[in-house]
């Protein structure tokens, strides 16, 4: 063989040999970076493991129940449900057994149905996922089990990447180191969000069905279950709209707030209202929200979509064993009926439950927490707050409020709100309970403007507080005469005016009966040894009593309260009804001030007590003082201006009090067993149709029913109090004369306080005509208007009333009328609100006419 063809058989032969070697070279390539990039992937895979995992934080899972953010409840008197206090999440917490096993299965077979097997982290459901997830390029199928989601809702966010799954599963391997299967299936059933503010099976089982979870049937176990997979799809229900023509009595009825889009109600609308309203699907309050527009009405209508994934739910729950076929074809079959549950008692304003939350807002900022703080756990503590409200009271004074006839003259004002407005406050002044209040009428909404705790003028209600008492509290003795007759004020006029006439020398029972302004101001300014020291002792008195808005020198030296006008209720800015309220009550509670009470005790939803609100009481004055104005005050209502509030069955006490011009009118009273205010007024004031037997009557429609079922009984005499035979002119032992005369009457005082020394005024030869005839008629007239006569007063007031704007800038119009207080510049006290002769005033005859001024010709 030629060396050539040698050559060329070893090239022939070496040529093959070396693409083979080609080929395997890439193969290694490709093993090669396969091999570095999967070592690559998993550091890096690795890598972001560890840095998310060394950036969680640990936890303790054992304290898992107190994590659980929780809607508290306030609670009324007996122990009834008022309000489930929530921002915009509800969420009730009940125990594992307080959940159906229908719902604890469907919640499992549809959301994890290896549950009880899995370390907290299902690798099967990971890879299934992950296959779902490449192919469709998304993260549209999580592998989540319960305990991740539960992780989830604890731990992390909602928010769908990688690194919050990561920390997902590393919680939930922590999770069930500590806990047991069941308690996170319990942690996790309260913490499952459901559609429509609702977290947790027991706040979606009352939101949609108006039940407990221990209640549901299976068909609506696996209409819940099949919610949180996209609770804004899966809602039991959507809205409609309603037709006039609709029987409104069988829909469930939902109210949303409105946006600016939401069209204002048209007549059509008006329509449906009034049938909601007729129906007793919505309350007054509603009504009036929904005729201005602040919310509007829908039904509720089954979502199709929602029966559609509980049939998926039903049918997994077969395919798993743990329904039978019938049972299956059973819960398909069952017709759902959607049964909204309401978040607090229908027919109540929200008027107490604000001041309520406001106060256990303040306990626990007293407590150390900043606001924020005793807010959040307000909203989200699972607070069990039980509050002092009676509901039959509340629900007597809303009907009562409801009623235009108790409101003579009602309209509405420019910005649609019913005038006049209102306010009343019912407290158990043995104890300070407030068993009743509310702050208007015709108005609903949440945080609404509350007039029971904004301050207007008193008017007259004031005089046995600022007077009376205080004088019976410095050893005057109810006995006492005072000279019902022209006061000058120094400076050729007169000040006070009574409203009407003068009547000479009357006792303080018959001055407090026919609400004189003059004897008032001469018994006020003898309290103590000058004038400016009598003004601080009923300064004193009324702090004592509770009242927080009063103006002493120290805060305006130009404008406060330590005036005579005091004496007559013209006030800086007033007082509220809440503060009256509980003033008068002390005087019901044997002289002792207890401090208006909203709740009773806080507790968490374990049941520990967190606060035990129990009456502090300070003493005011004694029994006997007490008991003895209580009398007087008793007469007031018998025979002088509160006549109108007398009760049908019940023993009563009070005092009317009317401002100038008639802008606020008020009566406040007491029976044995309760304590309450009436306030009517405009809220920009202006004069009213009627005096304050409007206020009277209002009180009386309230209390008459609340006594209904209670035993007629006296106000309690307290021993020390003694009943002495007196002349009635002149406050002294009664002689054969006085007697002969008809001038003695029966009066209580305090044992010690009995006067020494008999009447001068009677005698055989010399008996005052005039004095003889001052009680004649004093039954007779019950309906006498108000003179013209006051107008000047009136008038002169309103001057004052400037001169104190334009000195002081002091703006008072969301209050009623201006201060009164000393401008500094030694004028006198200007009587701005005491327009009280009551319409119902029984009057003495007088022996005076409007006084001419002194030193002038008759």
């Amino acid at each position: 063989m030629s060396t050539k063809n040698t050559d060329n058989a070893q090239n022939a032969s070496n040529k093959p040999k070396k693409k083979k070697k080609k080929r395997v070279s890439i193969w290694k390539v490709m093993i090669l970076v396969f091999v570095l990039l999967f070592i690559i992937g998993s550091a890096s895979v690795f890598g972001l493991l560890f840095a998310v995992i060394r950036t969680a934080q640990p936890i303790n899972a054992s304290n898992i129940q107190n994590m659980l953010d929780e809607s508290s409840f306030i609670y009324d008197s007996n122990g009834n449900i008022l309000e489930k206090v929530h921002g915009y999440n509800y969420r009730t917490v009940v125990s594992l057994n307080e959940i159906s096993k229908d719902l604890q299965n469907a919640v499992i077979s549809i959301e994890d149905e290896r549950f009880y097997s899995h370390p907290g982290v299902d690798v099967r459901r990971i890879g299934g996922s992950a296959i779902h997830n490449i192919k469709t390029k998304s993260l549209g199928q999580g592998a989540s089990t319960i305990t991740m989601q539960l992780a989830k809702n604890l731990y992390t966010s909602p928010e769908k990447d990688f690194s919050r799954k990561i920390k997902d599963a590393y919680y939930a391997l922590e999770i069930e180191k500590q806990l047991s299967k069941d308690q996170i299936l319990h942690a996790y059933l309260n913490t499952m969000y459901l559609g429509r503010g609702a977290i947790g099976v027991q706040a979606a089982s009352q939101t949609y069905f108006s039940k407990n979870a221990n209640e549901l049937t299976l068909a609506e176990s696996t209409m819940l279950a099949g919610i949180t997979q996209r609770p804004s799809r899966f809602s039991p229900y959507i809205t409609a709209p309603i037709s006039p023509e609709e029987n409104i009595e069988e829909l469930e009825i939902v109210l949303l707030p409105s946006t600016e889009e939401t069209p204002l109600p048209v007549e059509e609308d008006i329509l449906i209202f009034d049938k909601a309203l007729a129906s007793g699907k919505i309350d007054r309050f509603e009504y009036n929200q929904l005729k201005r527009g602040d919310v509007y009405i829908r039904k509720a209508v089954l979502n199709e979509e929602a029966k559609k994934r509980q049939e998926t739910v039903l049918f997994k729950m077969r395919e798993l064993g743990h329904i039978t076929q019938e049972e299956y074809r059973v819960a398909v079959d069952e017709q759902i009926n959607i049964q909204i549950g309401r978040k607090n008692e229908q027919g109540i304003s929200t008027y107490f439950v604000d001041k309520l939350k406001q106060d256990v807002i303040t306990a626990f900022i007293q407590k150390g927490y900043s606001e924020d703080e005793a807010t959040d756990i307000l909203y989200n503590g699972g607070l069990r707050i039980y509050s002092t409200l009676d509901t039959n009271i509340q629900k007597t004074i809303e009907s009562q409020f409801a009623n235009n006839s108790n409101f003579p003259g009602t309209f509405t004002d420019e910005n649609g709100i019913l005038q006049p407005q209102a306010a009343m406050v019912v407290i158990d002044q043995h104890n300070g309970h407030v068993k009743g209040l509310v702050g208007g009428r015709g108005i609903g909404g949440r945080r609404i403007y509350n007039r029971a705790i904004n301050p207007r003028q008193p008017g007259s209600s004031i005089k046995p507080l600022a007077v009376y008492l205080p004088a019976l509290m410095n050893g005057i003795p109810a006995s006492t005469v005072i000279d019902d007759s022209p006061r000058p004020d120094g400076k050729g006029g007169y000040w006070p005016k009574n409203v009407g006439s003068y009547y000479g020398n009357l006792t303080m029972r018959r001055l407090i009966e026919t609400s004189s302004n003059v004897a008032a101001v001469k018994l006020g300014e003898s309290l103590a040894g000058d004038e400016q020291s009598s003004i601080r002792v009923m300064f004193n008195t009324l702090e004592k009593l509770g009242f927080t808005t009063l103006v002493d020198r120290n805060q305006n030296s130009r404008v406060n309260d330590e005036n005579l006008s005091l004496t007559l209720g013209g006030m800086t800015r007033g007082l509220t009804p809440l503060e009256l309220t509980a003033a008068y009550a002390s005087l019901a509670n044997e002289g002792n001030y207890i401090k208006p009470i909203f709740f009773t005790k806080i507790e968490n939803s374990n049941g520990d007590i967190l606060f035990e609100n129990k009456p502090v009481t300070r003493e005011i004055t004694d029994p006997q003082n007490a008991f003895i104005l209580t009398d007087m005050l008793r007469t007031a209502v018998s025979n002088g201006t509160g006549r109108s509030a007398q009760l049908s069955s019940m023993t009563s006490a009070g005092k009317t009090g009317t401002t100038s011009d008639k802008k606020d009118v008020w009566f406040v009273g007491y029976t044995p067993y309760y304590t309450a205010a009436t306030w009517i007024g405009t809220d920009m004031p202006e004069p009213l149709s009627d005096s304050s037997r409007m206020a009277a009557l209002l009180w009386k429609s309230v209390m008459d029913p609340v006594h209904t079922n209670l035993e007629n009984k006296a106000f309690t005499r307290p021993s020390g109090v003694v009943e002495i035979t007196i002349c009635k002119e002149s406050g002294l032992l009664v002689t054969e004369a006085c007697l002969r005369a008809g001038a003695q009457i029966t009066e209580m005082v305090k044992a010690g306080t009995e006067p020494k020394s008999y009447c001068t005024i009677h005698n055989d030869y010399n008996t005052p005509i005039e004095n003889e005839s001052i009680e004649e008629g004093i039954f007779d007239n019950e309906e006498n208007e108000t003179p013209d006569s006051n107008n000047e007063d009136n008038n002169q007031n309103n001057e004052n009333e400037q001169n104190n704007n334009s000195n002081n800038g002091n703006d008072n119009s969301g209050n009623g009328n201006n201060g009164n207080g000393n401008n500094g510049n030694g004028q006198p006290p200007n009587d701005n609100t005491n327009n009280d002769r009551e319409n119902s005033v029984p009057e003495p005859l007088p022996i005076f006419d409007n006084p001419a001024p002194p030193n002038s010709n008759p």
